[in-house]
């Protein structure tokens, strides 16, 4: 398997995540999204992206999420979910929000990209693929008693 063919598929499932990534990397000015789990594992990763600096992305945005959160819960007084963080740089902007259980998307892209058609995007995305892995899939009829 090519790096190309294995990198939106997910190394613990080899499910096919390019559904997730393609709609956001396609987008004008993004240049790369990885999909990255709470513990800072990689699920997978945009096309444009190597996998070794997939890894570190995923690895730093759990570690960047996780203080985060606790600097929220400590300032507002409250522990409530994160929904967006967006940090801009001189050379980019970078979004980080929650999908499916214990995952988010992490997106990279120029300074100039439409901020607020990729956040759209992205929000979708997470929204699809959280409704994907939330769903329980129908049980064997044959195999299961009354």
């Amino acid at each position: 398997m090519t790096e190309t063919a294995s990198s939106q598929h997910s190394p613990t499932t080899g499910e096919d995540l390019s559904w997730v990534l393609k709609p956001i990397a396609d987008t004008p000015k993004v240049r790369h999204a990885v999909i990255a789990s709470s513990d800072g594992m990689l699920v997978a990763k945009s096309e444009s992206l190597d996998r070794d600096t997939a890894e570190g992305i995923a690895a730093m945005s759990c570690s960047g999420i996780s203080a985060i959160r606790t600097t929220a819960d400590t300032a507002l007084n409250a522990a409530s979910p994160i929904e967006t963080v967006t940090t801009v740089s001189k050379e980019g902007i970078v979004i980080i929000m929650p999908a499916a259980h214990h995952t988010f998307l992490v997106v990279a892209g120029e300074r100039d990209m439409a901020i607020g058609s990729v956040v759209t995007t992205v929000a979708l995305q997470a929204r699809r693929f959280g409704e994907k892995r939330m769903s329980v899939p129908a049980r064997d009829a044959g195999g299961t008693p009354s």
